[in-house]
């Protein structure tokens, strides 16, 4: 009997010992692993396409519809919108969640909560975001996470590309071992990478998601679900916020500094997730990578994960508008299982975070609308008033990180399926020391803040592209003259960077004592929140501004400017003389 005894208590103190770590915590999930039965008991009905096939496949446009009618059928807290159609003839639906429900904007805004907007599969190829969103939103509206509505409206689209998620391809599988065979594709039926659209705003998908999401509903925050690719680092997440010095600070630094510990803390102990370490030490941001040429590590920077100072990404220009956003990756080794999980979590925690502190970031956010209308109000006339063209990244200090040695490209024994520069990822990773942390912003290049901007009447096009942004944009009814800067251009010159074709000018501002504008000039009175939006697409130093995205060269080539210097078309007026 004693024996039996001690074999039990001996059992008991296995299993605990398997539950948690050499130093005390919670169990750790590592590479594949993930907790029994995380996702619930649901009938069939309500599975998604994942669930029912054992991760082996991804879920279809027509079966995303065919989900959210279940939904819809069952739940009364939701109300579903078209975002867009399709190049491809294709509706995109948005999801917005809501107790008691709310059917649109204006109801959102007299309800005075906040709205958080979820997105997934901008890059059908990384599809476990698409995935973990349908199941929160099964698990929001129909399940024991319905609480996750008492103060916040939730709008989610969890299909983004729409049509590149149906360009079935097996071509990608061979980079990321742990996807589904048959994947969507990175670009949209008609080749545009979306996630390098927010500026220029050339696709159907983006217009869509500006004009029927951002202007619309005016989220508080945005979240942007992405796969990382082939990685070492030992993290179940990678994220980032908008790194633009051009942005207000304080949503930023928000994000920063309450969201992410936040966020971390809680995938740690609640879902045994790994997504930052280095107790006590916060700079935020976590989307990078290591230089694999130089091991071990020493440095680790966002621009080694490709996230740029730059606009074109959704969740960098979103910080444009005084808002809030995180982009999340998780590493392509795991299993998609795995994958879904960790971002489900993420997102998770994301919602009970904002359920709880939503109103203060609304605060955070229209603080930041104030502040920037107040400086243009009461500064920008004497031309003193700066705001930043260029950045670069800083290191926040030295860290430890979570890391696997580099692996090695190799076919998977018995089939022709090369798996590229990976390695498993089992087991838990090794802790490298005084690692530089790349990732804090910092402005290098400042341009005068103007009052406002005058753009001439056949520029309608750059205006139609500001309207998209949601700048408001009036037309002169009757000349003005004004004091202000104005650029010359010496040279224009082509470039290719980062895998596009962009433009760069050189010259210089010179000042305007007084300059005339006739009637039907456009004109940008900058005194309005979404000031930083017009000043980093206009201003003629932007590298991704509308003139690095090339949307001025036609006009500058008729003014000649491949053979002489030429004035930017774009007047930076300071101050009203003459009316």
């Amino acid at each position: 009997m004693k024996k039996i005894v001690f074999l039990i208590i001996l059992c008991v103190l296995c299993s605990y010992l398997v539950a948690f770590r050499y130093d005390g915590e919670k169990k750790i999930y590592w590479g594949n692993e993930v907790p029994d039965g995380w996702n619930g008991n649901w009938p069939s009905e309500f599975l998604t396409v994942p669930e029912k096939t054992n991760y082996k496949k991804t879920t279809s446009s027509y079966q995303i519809h065919e989900f959210i009618n279940t939904l819809k059928w069952r739940s009364e807290n939701m109300h579903v919108e078209k975002m867009f159609i399709s190049d491809q003839k294709k509706v995109c639906p948005v999801v917005v969640m809501a107790n008691p429900r709310i059917n649109s904007p204006k109801e959102a805004k007299a309800s005075g909560k906040p709205v958080i907007y979820l997105q997934g599969n901008i890059h059908p190829v990384e599809p476990e975001g698409k995935e973990a969103l349908l199941m929160l939103m099964r698990d929001v509206l129909l399940g024991d996470k319905k609480y996750l509505l008492d103060n916040q409206i939730v709008v989610c689209c969890p299909n983004f590309n729409v049509d590149g998620n149906d360009i079935w391809s097996g071509e990608n599988w061979n980079a990321i071992g742990g996807s589904p065979r048959l994947m969507g594709i990175g670009s949209n039926a008609l080749g545009y990478n979306l996630n390098r659209d927010a500026i220029k705003l050339e696709s159907t998908d983006v217009k869509g998601l500006y004009t029927n999401v951002f202007n619309r509903w005016d989220p508080t925050i945005i979240f942007d679900t992405h796969t990382m690719g082939v990685v070492n680092h030992g993290y179940a997440i990678a994220y980032a916020t908008s790194i633009l010095p051009t942005a207000h600070p304080s949503p930023r630094g928000y994000v920063t500094h309450k969201v992410f510990p936040a966020v971390r803390q809680a995938a740690k102990e609640k879902w045994g997730l790994e997504i930052f370490t280095h107790a006590g030490f916060d700079p935020g941001g976590w989307h990078g990578g290591f230089d694999q040429r130089n091991w071990p590590p020493k440095v680790w920077s966002h621009a080694g994960g490709a996230w740029t100072i730059e606009g074109k990404f959704i969740v960098s220009a979103y910080g444009l508008r005084n808002r809030m956003s995180i982009i999340v990756e998780t590493p392509a080794q795991p299993k998609f299982e795995k994958r879904i999980y960790s971002t489900y979590a993420y997102a998770h925690e994301l919602l009970e975070y904002t359920n709880v502190h939503g109103k203060e970031m609304m605060h955070i956010c229209q603080e930041a609308d104030e502040d920037i209308v107040n400086k243009i109000l009461t500064q920008a006339e004497s031309g003193e008033l700066k705001n930043y063209v260029d950045g670069k990244y800083e290191s926040w200090g030295k860290i430890d990180v979570l890391a696997y040695p580099p692996g090695k490209s190799r076919y998977i024994p018995g089939t022709s399926i090369l798996q590229r520069g990976t390695n498993i990822l089992e087991g838990p990773p090794i802790v490298f020391h005084d690692v530089e942390h790349m990732t804090k912003t910092v402005g290098t290049k400042e341009a005068t803040f103007p009052r406002g901007y005058l753009i001439p009447a056949d520029l309608g096009h750059i205006v139609e592209k500001l309207r998209l942004h949601n700048i408001k944009v009036n037309v002169l009814d009757k000349p003005i003259k004004v004091t202000g800067e104005e650029f010359v251009i010496d040279k224009l010159v082509r470039i290719r960077k980062r895998g596009y074709n962009m433009t760069e000018l050189e010259g210089g501002f010179f000042k305007s004592k007084g300059k005339e504008f006739p009637a039907g000039t456009f004109k940008i009175d900058l005194a309005q929140p979404f000031a930083n939006i017009a000043f980093y697409c206009l201003e003629p130093e932007v590298g991704d501004g509308f003139v690095g995205w090339n949307l001025f060269n036609d006009y500058l080539t008729s003014l000649g400017v491949e053979k002489n210097s030429v004035v930017y078309p774009i007047f930076k007026y300071l101050k009203i003389i003459e009316d």
